[in-house]
């Protein structure tokens, strides 16, 4: 199939730059996408700094996401997630396929392992937009394990129309973001100070700042070189750092530390 818009693709985005700011954008953004991919979950959301994400609209296909799955999202797991890792990075927005943000050592993860892949999930690709007050809008398409992982030419359509999408994307969230922010509650502290607070407290370890930042890197998915590439320290130094925190913790892997620190979830 060609890669230019049909007659209808064309009606569809007429259709979805007048609805947008209105409640009708969202099917008419999402059947834009349907015309061309296959997806199983359909998300709108917003990052703002200092703020959890807010979930402007959705659409999951039914009986296909465990039921707790999205309020856990919103509630804590965010953090784990690779395009809300991401968000800071995007100057003008994009299109990104999971594989193109994540982590180095994301996909052998136990959050990976246990979460993402334990919700039946198998690929994913987000849209990241900038919006006003330094917000990012995301829109996120997963993929069942049944559907398989996205096409090349699925991949190839988004990014070649991704301007326009990006665009209506911006535009629709700058006019409903007044309402949306409504009532939105602070994030939850930084990964790092729940994993130190949580060590002293219930588990009696001292960690010091530095290795309760290397331990929430890895437990997103980060290897030595790149959690000493996100702190900007010498990856020697973060190995000692490393060492040092599996030996207070007396633990030997990832998924030991995982196993520590998993209801942080």
């Amino acid at each position: 199939m060609s890669d230019n818009l049909t007659i209808s693709e064309v009606s569809l985005l007429r259709d979805a730059m007048q609805a947008v700011g209105t409640p009708a954008f969202f099917d008419v953004y999402q059947a834009l996408f349907r015309a061309r991919v296959a997806f199983g979950t359909f998300l709108m959301m917003r990052f703002d700094p200092g703020q959890p994400p807010s979930l402007l609209d959705h659409w999951i296909e039914p009986g296909r996401l465990r039921p707790t799955a999205l309020a856990e999202y919103l509630e804590s797991t965010y953090a784990f997630d690779p395009f809300f890792q991401y968000r800071d990075r995007v100057e003008g927005g994009g299109v990104f396929r999971l594989s193109d943000v994540a982590p180095d050592r994301f996909f052998s993860s136990e959050y990976y392992l246990q979460y993402y892949r334990g919700s039946g999930l198998c690929d994913e690709v987000g849209l990241l937009a900038p919006v006003a007050r330094g917000g990012v809008a995301h829109l996120s398409m997963s993929r069942r394990d049944a559907q398989g992982p996205f096409r090349r030419a699925e991949l190839r359509y988004l990014r070649k129309y991704a301007p326009l999408l990006l665009e209506l994307l911006t535009q629709h969230c700058n006019k409903i973001s007044p309402a949306a922010q409504d009532g939105l509650v602070a994030a939850r502290p930084p990964l790092a100070d729940l994993i130190r607070n949580y060590a002293k407290d219930v588990l009696q370890f001292a960690l010091t700042a530095r290795e309760a930042q290397i331990a929430g890197l890895v437990l997103q998915g980060h290897s030595n070189g790149s959690a000493a590439k996100t702190l900007e320290i010498a990856t020697e130094t973060c190995k000692v750092h490393r060492r040092n925190l599996y030996r207070k913790l007396n633990i030997s892997s990832q998924r030991d530390l995982f196993g520590l620190f998993k209801h942080l979830l």
